[in-house]
């Protein structure tokens, strides 16, 4: 976690200059203070500025002034999952209810607003038991069933089951088991992984590797194995496999130092359909680990071999869609790409955008700003149903 000091001068002069309702120029002073901090304390400042903006404005607001934080500073785009989290939790305490939180949150930042809110809400209750978990992401006129937004909802209460249960990847698992429906408690699962990878990702960061090679500095990492790194897929249940793999190349990346050739010599140890999983997860991690740039996706992507490379690039055009739940990053990575592999770029890029839009016809609309010749790939999946 995050460990860094903040002056009280420092927070003083923050805090004024947001409560006193100052003007932009004052603002980008206030983030200017934050960001000539050493790293660990700049994410602390930040953490201040948005609390301080949340509870002034709003949710909404600070969401905004994070985007607007993460165009000025690289270093705060790559930790604005855990940013966003931090807005969520706090956004939990301001409103009160994880429905009303819920209901100010934006699908920015992988969505990380709405996990965060879960987060605080299980972290509040004395004791968790599966009734309390089965009323969180209801279907309703406004969220179909199989939505981005229910995704999120579900995608955060694993992570939030998680932390709630002390890292014990089993039994969080288990309360996921006790949602309706396979897509249901696969989302689940997906936070669950997540939020064991990223905090051992931020107790790595936090502390320097203990002698021998001993990475267990917090009580996720007795669930990740610098011994077998595709551990705990390789042990786990089938049913939870999937979900998984899904995630396990961010572990696999950290313990490899990001190798990226290793990690695909990793994946290739994976037997069967999963091994496919795995090479997307490495997709959207190298997505992730280059802030989608385009041209260096293409070229990390192709250290894999043949199909390695084919299903890089899907995972890596999801996540340029996930990030903020826009069709059009994805686009743009399908144009860049070679001829062999644009057509399951476009088709991915339909199949990303049912969650996101029910209307068909706005599926359409994304699919149509593509290039001709592959619009008909994304249409194809886009509006089958």
């Amino acid at each position: 976690m995050m460990n860094g000091r903040w002056s009280a001068c420092g927070l003083v002069v923050l805090l004024g200059i947001l409560w006193a309702g100052g003007s932009q120029a004052a603002e980008q002073d206030s983030l200017a203070l934050c960001q000539a901090q050493p790293f660990d304390a700049k994410m602390q400042c930040y953490q201040r500025h948005l609390e301080a903006v949340l509870q002034a404005e709003g949710t909404e607001q600070a969401l905004t002034i994070l985007e607007q934080i993460t165009v000025q500073d690289p270093e705060a785009l790559r930790e604005a999952h855990p940013l966003v989290h931090h807005v969520g939790q706090r956004s939990f305490a301001r409103y009160g209810t994880a429905p009303l939180a819920l209901a100010h949150c934006r699908d920015v930042f992988w969505s990380g607003c709405y996990h965060g809110v879960l987060q605080a809400f299980l972290s509040s209750l004395e004791t968790v038991e599966p009734q309390h978990i089965l009323p969180l992401c209801p279907i309703s006129e406004t969220v179909s069933a199989y939505s981005f937004q229910r995704y999120n909802c579900l995608h955060g209460l694993g992570h939030g089951l998680t932390i709630q249960f002390r890292y014990d990847l089993l039994k969080s698992l288990a309360f996921c088991d006790a949602l309706p429906g396979s897509w249901d408690r696969e989302s689940c699962y997906g936070g669950v992984f997540m939020e064991n990878i990223v905090t051992f990702q931020q107790a790595q960061r936090a502390q320097p590797a203990q002698s021998g090679g001993d990475h267990h500095h917090h009580e996720a990492t007795s669930f990740l194995n610098p011994q077998d790194l595709l551990y705990p897929c390789s042990v786990l249940n089938e049913k939870y496999l999937r979900a998984c793999y899904l995630m396990q190349t961010s572990a696999v990346l950290t313990f490899l130092n990001y190798d990226f050739a290793q990690a695909f010599t990793q994946c290739a140890r994976v037997e069967g359909e999963h091994q496919t999983t795995c090479y997307r997860s490495l997709g959207r991690d190298i997505s992730g680990y280059t802030l989608r740039d385009a041209v260096r996706v293409n070229e990390l992507c192709r250290l894999g071999q043949a199909d390695q490379i084919r299903q890089c690039f899907i995972g890596a055009v999801k996540d340029f869609i996930l990030t903020d739940a826009n069709p059009d990053p994805g686009l743009a990575l399908c144009r860049s790409l070679d001829g062999p592999f644009k057509k399951d770029c476009y088709a991915t890029v339909g199949e990303m955008v049912i969650p996101l839009f029910d209307d068909k016809e706005k599926r359409a609309q994304a699919c149509r700003k593509g290039e001709d010749e592959y619009v008909d790939a994304c249409l194809a999946v886009a509006t089958a149903f």
